[in-house]
């Protein structure tokens, strides 16, 4: 390398130094920017006092008020089946026809005997009556006349014997027109015509379900709390939010010897036939008077493991605070520990915030 290169050399090597060092000195020099915290956009909501109804919550299962299950008193086939499931029905109405000829045939010559035997009875009496007068004016022995007596009470027999026998084939007849003995609706019919049937066998059901009950189970700690007349509100999950009205009806006195219940019977109005027997229900019994509690929206509140939590509002930041609820209250929910009333809450996108999150309120929710 010649002498004039290296001249040239050594000042750039040393600018580029420089440069260097400036460069470096500069970067330490200049602050670093933080990304800005994200703010979430939410509606707050003050802890406020709500009305709380003092109840106890049961499910049950909905009997009708009356249940009558049918079946033949004689045996026989059947002829005609009048009615189907769901069909409502009178009491007295006919259900199922049994062939009867059998049976009228059994009730003529019943009726033929009988005239035959009164027939019998009203010659007979009025020999007895002659047989009679001829004993007292000394006409004919005690014998003749004992047998006259003996031929009268035969007579009479005979008569009681063919009306009671009148009365069986009557009863026979008419046994094979099957009806209900109840007004209701017709349930669980399992006979077809031409089937033969033994006296007794189960043929479907009629129920009565002008009113129904609510069956229940309650605990033998809940019981100081119950009593007859007590108003109810029953619900369907097929009817959803939609409320039917009752009263303790019937308390059975004995514990549940295995489970340690008593079952108790609610009474519910039932005009409209929507409540139908074997129907899941929830019952709500008002067993005392109401008070005012702390709650929140229900929005409010996010769950974990069977914890609950809510996020308070602290200045333009939230804190995430366990809580301890109660009872549901419509669209709140009771708070027993954790929160003061007058504090505020969030009830929007709780489940995107963490503890300390930056918040920004829009406006607070009302109720």
């Amino acid at each position: 390398m010649n002498s004039k290169f290296k001249f040239l050399l050594i000042p750039l090597v040393a600018i580029l130094a420089l440069g260097l060092f400036k460069g470096t000195i500069w970067s330490k020099s200049k602050p670093v920017q933080q990304p800005e915290q994200y703010v979430h956009t939410v509606l707050a909501a003050e802890v406020a006092k709500v009305t709380k109804e003092n109840t106890l919550a049961l499910t049950g299962t909905v009997e009708a008020k009356d249940e009558a299950i049918i079946s033949a008193k004689i045996p026989g086939k059947v002829s005609k089946v009048m009615v189907e499931n769901g069909d409502f029905v009178k009491a007295g109405q006919p259900l199922v026809l049994l062939e009867n000829t059998e049976h009228k045939n059994g009730l003529t010559n019943a009726l033929a005997a009988l005239k035959k035997a009164e027939a019998n009875l009203h010659t007979t009496k009025i020999n007895y009556e002659r047989m009679e007068q001829l004993y007292h004016e000394g006409a004919i022995a005690q014998k003749d006349f004992d047998d006259v007596q003996t031929a009268l009470k035969l007579a009479e027999a005979d008569a009681e014997a063919a009306s009671a026998a009148v009365a069986n084939a009557r009863e026979s007849l008419n046994s094979t027109t099957v009806t209900s003995p109840i007004n209701g609706f017709v349930a669980n019919r399992n006979v077809t015509t031409g089937q033969v049937i033994a006296a007794g066998t189960p043929l479907m059901m009629v129920e009565d379900m002008s009113y129904v009950y609510a069956v229940v189970n309650i605990e033998q700690e809940q019981m100081a709390h119950v009593k007859p007349g007590l108003p109810a509100e029953v619900t369907v999950d097929a009817y959803g939010d939609r409320k039917f009205k009752g009263a303790v009806s019937v308390m059975n006195p004995s514990v549940n010897k295995a489970a340690r219940v008593f079952e108790t019977k609610i009474k519910v109005d039932n005009e409209e036939h929507l409540l139908k027997p074997g129907m899941f229900v929830k019952v709500l019994l008002k067993t005392g008077e109401s008070k005012k509690v702390p709650a929140v929206p229900r929005a409010a509140l996010t769950g974990k493991q069977g914890m609950f939590f809510v996020f308070l509002v602290d200045g333009e930041q939230v804190k995430r605070r366990q809580v301890e609820i109660g009872q549901l209250i419509g669209q709140f929910v009771e708070i027993k520990s954790g929160l003061a009333e007058g504090q505020r809450v969030v009830v929007t996108n709780v489940n995107k915030l963490k503890d300390g999150d930056k918040i920004k309120i829009t406006r607070e929710r009302e109720g």
